[in-house]
């Protein structure tokens, strides 16, 4: 049965690595659930790992961004790229599952050999972006894409989470001035490295570029403000080469290696959070805690004390472990 596992598990990389889809969706299935399975799977592909961009499209519902996908795929792959695109869904807070909307939309794409699509539940994760998702990000890049592309729910100001996975920032407005400022004002003028105007055949898009413009320059970020027409294609050129030449910039000001390093700390102590959490609910579920737990419950004890007491004795606990190795 060993000797089956190690073999199936060598044939999962295999085909990862050339390329099948079959074997990039089941890969991407173990890592995304958080698998023991997907570890090992992120520790074989991670040294070759390339560093391909990648980016994230972010923006308000009715903006665009999945026919703004859509379009960039093709113009990606007229460029002979490989494009994946992991489009994060919103889920159930009952059952957990995702509208997975996004498939339905691109299914015209999916098909195309230079394209993987996958629809992905965010499931309660904080913000508008899955758990996991840079972890699959890495998986697409062993597998030999050029380039990673991420759409979120359209959360409005939780979009804000897109910069702890995506290299690089786009964010998607319409003409509008109402949902779309706000939105701006909320917190996505801070996060953005492109924005993008879309439905520019509205009269209003020039107004509302010249009002981001305006906006940008009293901001910290060096931002470019853009046109398009997703439904035409009109713009989306243009957008893709923008969003090539602002990732070689980053990377050539070092800016690309810090965002990285920062992303990298983000899932470390993300890692480290739930296994934490996961050892501490073993913990309270012993009967010696329960016991002790019972006694200062009729002693009159305070929670927030006791569970502070109980943190710094865990954390201590697990330091000492941490610095014998």
């Amino acid at each position: 049965m060993i000797d089956e596992a190690a073999n199936d598990f060598e044939g999962l990389i295999a085909g990862l690595l050339s390329g099948s889809r079959v074997h990039i969706a089941k890969a991407l299935s173990f890592v995304e659930a958080g698998d023991p399975f997907g570890l090992e799977i992120l520790k074989r592909v991670g040294p070759l790992v390339r560093g391909v961009p990648v980016i994230g499209l972010v923006g308000p519902p009715g903006a665009g961004k999945s026919t703004l996908v859509a379009r960039l795929v093709g113009e990606f792959g007229s460029r002979g790229m490989r494009v994946a695109v992991l489009a994060v869904d919103p889920s159930s807070p009952i059952t957990g599952g995702a509208v997975l909307g996004d498939r339905i939309r691109l299914t015209g794409i999916v098909s195309h050999d230079q394209v993987f699509f996958r629809s992905l539940a965010s499931r309660g994760a904080q913000g508008a972006v899955a758990r996991n998702v840079r972890a699959m990000s890495r998986v697409l890049d062993a597998a030999g894409f050029d380039v990673v592309l991420i759409e979120t729910v359209g959360a409005g100001q939780s979009d804000v989470e897109i910069m702890g996975v995506a290299d690089l920032v786009v964010v998607v407005v319409t003409p509008d001035f109402g949902d779309s400022i706000q939105a701006v004002k909320a917190g996505l003028l801070e996060i953005g490295d492109l924005y993008v105007v879309n439905k520019s055949d509205n009269p209003a898009s020039s107004l509302m570029k010249a009002m981001l413009e305006s906006m940008l320059s009293s901001s910290k970020r060096t931002a470019t403000v853009m046109k398009t027409t997703a439904s035409t294609g009109e713009g989306v050129g243009e957008v893709a080469s923008m969003m090539l030449q602002k990732t070689e910039e980053l990377s050539k000001t070092g800016e690309l290696a810090r965002r990285r390093a920062t992303i990298f700390e983000r899932e470390v102590m993300e890692a480290a959070m739930m296994e934490l959490q996961a050892s501490l609910k073993e913990l309270f579920q012993s009967e010696h805690v329960s016991s002790w737990l019972s006694s200062e419950l009729k002693a009159g004890a305070e929670p927030k004390e006791l569970g502070q007491r109980v943190a710094k004795m865990f954390l201590e606990r697990k330091g000492s472990e941490l610095r014998a190795g």
